[in-house]
């Protein structure tokens, strides 16, 4: 896709990751399902659930040193043919183990391609504007959080676990190819000249950088944050708010959707007030939504709570992305320090939130959490003070 045509690559763009988030959002669903069929005890389904994670974890870092030195193109295929094979063999052996050694081979894939799509988009930004700084992370999350558990759903109750899974692959190989006419071959060949050095000396040199520290760490404390809730918000209203499971379910789905609706609409306020108005308004947003969720105890105000989360994570994901955006350093290098902050913060967040809530109970969990938050933003703060941004570009 040619990047002198911005509209052309947007609309191609966001096809391309709703579609992505889609046979993700797809993946997690069925494979959750088929193991209960299998006869998955509730252990085994945390291992599964785990290993996807920890695959993307170990190799997201390297994934941007490897698509800076070999580019977008060849990477995302040849990462999208193992998520293909791997799914059209889960069906031909039994037992949870092998589930969870297929879910983290497919997990050591998918870095290479959310990485690939985040520094594509992160490359095209200056020319598409800032303000669509979230329309990448919304076209995601409409795939992964509404689309692909619908999508599952259907497959796997009516057409069967093994025609699910072929499915699954089928999309992973149409990716694959489609991804092979996106990138164009000019972006390619201007790939490769990247530094010889230690890559861990270049993460270093990136997160001396005030900007680039101060996107990640903001972006770990949102991915916490929202990994909070999205790991114990179907438990508390059960079992604190007393809400039937529809009820639980749907404070999920209400979440997604206002991430989506924020994502893609307020772009132009965070642009016409400034980021750092954007950043105080993210972070009281959400300590709004975490006194509401500590201290409802009713389906509303629990949904009021879940947006408000979502529209400070919005908030502070679109100031991230253009932050990074007219950084100097190569796109693919920050991409995977993003992404990488991103994932541990999820991570942390389960984590974290499980170890607190057995410390104060889990109907305190969400009030626990503000003061973790709070500690966060001052440390970010600090070190921004600490750091100013320097003068010099990086070398790429």
């Amino acid at each position: 896709m040619s990047p002198s045509r911005p509209a052309a690559f947007l609309a191609g763009f966001l096809l391309l990751a709703t579609f992505s988030g889609a046979t993700i959002g797809m993946a997690k669903i069925v494979t959750t399902l088929y193991a209960i069929e299998i006869g998955a005890d509730p252990w085994q389904l945390g291992v599964i659930a785990a290993m996807e994670s920890l695959g993307m974890v170990l190799l997201t870092l390297p994934a941007g040193f490897v698509i800076a030195r070999y580019g977008a193109r060849r990477v995302y295929c040849l990462a999208s043919l193992g998520p293909l094979l791997l799914n059209l063999a889960i069906p031909l052996f039994g037992g949870w183990a092998w589930l969870a050694a297929a879910r983290l081979l497919i997990g050591l894939c998918i870095p290479f391609r959310i990485v690939a799509m985040n520094s594509a988009f992160l490359r095209q930004l200056p020319r598409i504007g800032n303000d669509k700084a979230g329309w990448y992370r919304g076209a995601l999350t409409l795939g992964m959080g509404l689309l692909g558990p619908w999508l599952g759903n259907a497959l796997g109750g009516s057409l069967g676990f093994g025609v699910a899974f072929v499915a699954i692959g089928l999309c992973f190989g149409l990716m694959a190819f489609y991804g092979l006419g996106f990138w164009n071959r000019e972006e390619d060949a201007s790939v490769g000249a990247v530094g010889a050095g230690d890559p861990f000396a270049q993460v270093r040199a990136m997160l001396a950088h005030a900007e680039v520290a101060e996107s990640c760490l903001i972006e770990l404390l949102s991915n916490a944050t929202g990994a909070l809730f999205g790991t114990f918000i179907v438990l508390l209203a059960l079992e604190v708010a007393g809400l039937s499971q529809a009820q639980a379910v749907s404070l999920v789905m209400i979440q997604g959707l206002a991430a989506v609706l924020g994502l893609f609409g307020l772009g132009h306020l965070v642009e016409r007030c400034g980021r750092r108005l954007a950043y105080l308004a993210s972070l009281i947003t959400a300590l709004l939504g975490l006194g509401l969720l500590g201290r409802a105890h009713d389906y509303g105000w629990l949904a009021a709570g879940g947006v408000l989360l979502s529209t400070a994570a919005a908030l502070a994901h679109l100031v991230n992305m253009a932050q990074l955006g007219e950084h100097p350093e190569d796109k693919s290098k920050l991409s995977g320090l993003f992404n990488l902050a991103g994932m541990l913060g999820g991570l942390c967040g389960a984590l974290l939130g499980g170890t607190i809530s057995q410390l104060v109970g889990l109907e305190n969990l969400f009030l626990a959490w503000i003061p973790v938050l709070s500690l966060g933003v001052l440390a970010c703060g600090w070190y921004r003070l600490r750091r100013p941004p320097p003068l010099v570009a990086l070398e790429p």
